[in-house]
């Protein structure tokens, strides 16, 4: 199934959850856990810059995509690297344009609507102050620009990304440059518990096999000895 279709069901039944305010659960290491939509984000809303892939933190959509498919970034914490991170999704229809207060049209609209609490800005005005966040914002460098949603338009050289200083969720040319924020599915913590252990013998079985070992060398030496 398409990431589109899990985050279009996902977000669908959102209104009737008992509770639709994330955690944002900070896992160590650079990672937040969203406990609602079960993506886990990279503290780091710069990080192509941080890691200095992008000078000024801006990639076209393609460079973007391209970026996000081959990220290896080292969990310090657990020991892992994890490999499978992607550009946010967007429902692609013409209703996902513009002010998503209840972040239900995208990745990037719930964390800006609902995690993080920003209040839309109607006005578009460039010089009006950045939004304060009204909830816990555990990211940092997070810019108040567009960043991009690896989900593409109707027409193949656009592609959707939301602007952080507004709050509104556009299409613009795959060509142009945007910031990136990396995402992938489910828990880093719960993933790695979850990995199956080396198989280690139980301790009844060390030692049926040191006796066994013991055995064998007592005959060899009985051998010997005859």
């Amino acid at each position: 199934m398409k990431k589109t279709n899990i985050l279009c069901m996902l977000l669908l039944l959102l209104p009737f959850s008992g509770s639709v305010n994330a955690t944002l659960i900070d896992r160590g290491a650079g990672l937040i856990y969203d406990d609602v939509l079960d993506v886990t984000w990279l503290q780091d809303a710069s990080y192509a810059m941080t890691s200095g892939v992008a000078p000024y933190a801006r990639m076209s959509w393609l460079d973007a995509v391209s970026w996000v498919d081959g990220l290896q970034y080292e969990d310090s914490v657990r020991g892992v690297v994890w490999d499978d991170w992607r550009l946010p999704t967007t429902i692609n229809d013409p209703a996902s344009l513009g002010y998503d207060t209840a972040g239900l049209s995208s990745e990037l609209a719930y964390m800006y609507y609902i995690n993080l609490g920003y209040a839309p800005n109607y006005s578009h005005n460039r010089f009006d102050p950045v939004p304060e966040s009204s909830n816990n914002n555990p990211f940092i460098n997070l810019a108040y620009r567009g960043y991009w949603s690896g989900t593409l338009s109707d027409f193949s050289d656009q592609a959707w990304y939301l602007h952080f200083h507004f709050g509104s969720q556009e299409i613009n040319s795959i060509w142009d440059e945007q910031r990136i924020w990396a995402v992938r599915d489910g828990d880093v913590l719960t993933e790695t518990e979850q990995q199956p252990n080396v198989n280690v013998p139980e301790p009844s079985v060390l030692l049926l096999m040191m006796t066994g070992l013991l055995a064998i060398v007592g005959r060899r030496k009985s051998m010997l000895k005859h």
